[in-house]
Parts: structure tokens; C-alpha cells; sequence
């Protein structure tokens, strides 16, 4: 007697039902898992910047000592950089046009809201550079402010040391509590390099970090005390 081989196969249409339903699994899930890469990727990013800028921060103290206030006022931005960050900090590119780098424009970063932030890269008081992992950091030492507590022909400063950093440089969005983040520091006292407003309240973090049109400046802070993380509070959408 012959054995009979049943075949067991599938239809057309039973492969072409899942393969619908693998498609519409992967379509639900793929950008979420793209989304939370990205948003550790970022965050991994922003520890890396504060801890280099640190490391840079405090040896150019032990060996240099805190700049002067003349020389905050007075010294060329590139003097200033070549002497207290230069030697304690590798960078692969000077951003002395914001086109070397890869904007578009001097004012490139916009708020959350969509509105321009004003913040120029290239300016007689910032230095910005491009690492070798493609982050952008622009330093900036004073302004033009005929309050501030020390002030030299209109231009100020108050000690403040703030710097913007660019996670994924000039990709884009190009955006303030997105790819875009603030930290701050002091050139007259030693308080380390932090997230901008780390000495607010939460209640301030919050409502900074938002879609409004001032919002966006405090972010770097309201991720870190979310525990370095970005949360379901977060305007990442």
C-alpha cells in the first residue's frame, strides 16, 4: 500500500492576512521604539556634555585660576577660549560663521513654541565649536547690559557662564528642550557646570520646560530631576 504525503501548506489568503497583521503591529510599535531611543540618546548626550564641560571647567580652575572680571569684559571671545578652555577641552571645528558648522543662519534655534530663540552663535562674546561625536557647544561670557554688576562701555556680565549645546549638532530640529539644551556655570566663583536654573524650584522647572513662548530654557533640568530621564510630564511631542 502507498503512503499518502499530505503537504501542509498555507493559502494566499492566510499569508496575506499575517502579513496585515505584522504590518500593523510593526506600525504601531516601530515609532515608539524610535521615539524612546531617541529621547535616550539625547539625554545619554546631555550627561556627556555637562560631565566634559565639567572635567574642562575644573582643570582649567586648578591650573589657570577663575577668570578676571577684566578679562571677561575686555578679552577678544577667541583669547578667552584659547586660554581657559582650549587646553582642557578637544574640539574638531571653530564655528567662526554659523555656516562652518552647518546652519543656516546666525539665529538657528527655535523654542518649543516654534518662535526664533534669539541666541547668536557667531557674536563677539560666544565661542562655538563642533566635538568629534558632532555635538556643538557655544560658550558665551557676557553681554550688552548696562545693568549688570560689573559693565565696561555697555558691555556686561555678571559672572554667569552660559552655554548652549547642540546634542546632534546642526541636524536639526534644531530645538530648545528637544536637541537643544542650556546649561550654565559662574567664571567668578566655582559652582561647577550644571542644567540651567538649577537652583529653581520645581514648580519654575515645570512651567519652563513647556510649549509656551518662553518656554524650553530649563529642560536639561527637568531631566535630570526626573532622574536623567525623559518622562510622560515631558513636551517631547
Amino acid at each position: 500500500m502507498k503512503r499518502i504525503n499530505h503537504k501542509i501548506g498555507f493559502t494566499l489568503a492566510e499569508v496575506l492576512i499575517t502579513l496585515g497583521v505584522i504590518g500593523v503591529v510593526a506600525a504601531m510599535t516601530i515609532p515608539n521604539l524610535i521615539t524612546e531611543h531617541q529621547k535616550r540618546k539625547t539625554v545619554t548626550r546631555i550627561q556627556k556634555s555637562i560631565s566634559v564641560l565639567n572635567q574642562a571647567y575644573r582643570l582649567s580652575v586648578e591650573e589657570q585660576g577663575q577668570p578676571l572680571v577684566e578679562d571677561i569684559l575686555s578679552l577678544d571671545i577667541d583669547d578667552y577660549f584659547q586660554k581657559y578652555w582650549a587646553p582642557y577641552i578637544k574640539y574638531a571645528t571653530y564655528c567662526k560663521t554659523y555656516d562652518i558648522c552647518g546652519y543656516k543662519s546666525k539665529l538657528p534655534f527655535k523654542r518649543l513654541d516654534g518662535t526664533t530663540y534669539g541666541y547668536q552663535l557667531t557674536h563677539d562674546a560666544n565661542f562655538t565649536f563642533q566635538t568629534n561625536d558632532a555635538m556643538i557647544y557655544s560658550i558665551q561670557i557676557r553681554g550688552y547690559c548696562s545693568t549688570c554688576l560689573y559693565n565696561k562701555g555697555g558691555i556686561g556680565t555678571n559672572g554667569k557662564l552660559t552655554i548652549i549645546i547642540d546634542t546632534n549638532g546642526s541636524k536639526g530640529p534644531n530645538t530648545l528642550g528637544k536637541d537643544v539644551f542650556i546649561i550654565e556655570g559662574s567664571n567668578l566663583e566655582v559652582i561647577g557646570i550644571q542644567p540651567y536654573w538649577y537652583d529653581k524650584s520645581d514648580d519654575e522647572i515645570n512651567n519652563n520646560c513647556t510649549k509656551d513662548a518662553n518656554g524650553g530654557y530649563a529642560c536639561a533640568e527637568k531631566i535630570r530631576r526626573a532622574g536623567w530621564q525623559i518622562d510622560k510630564t515631558y513636551p517631547w511631542k
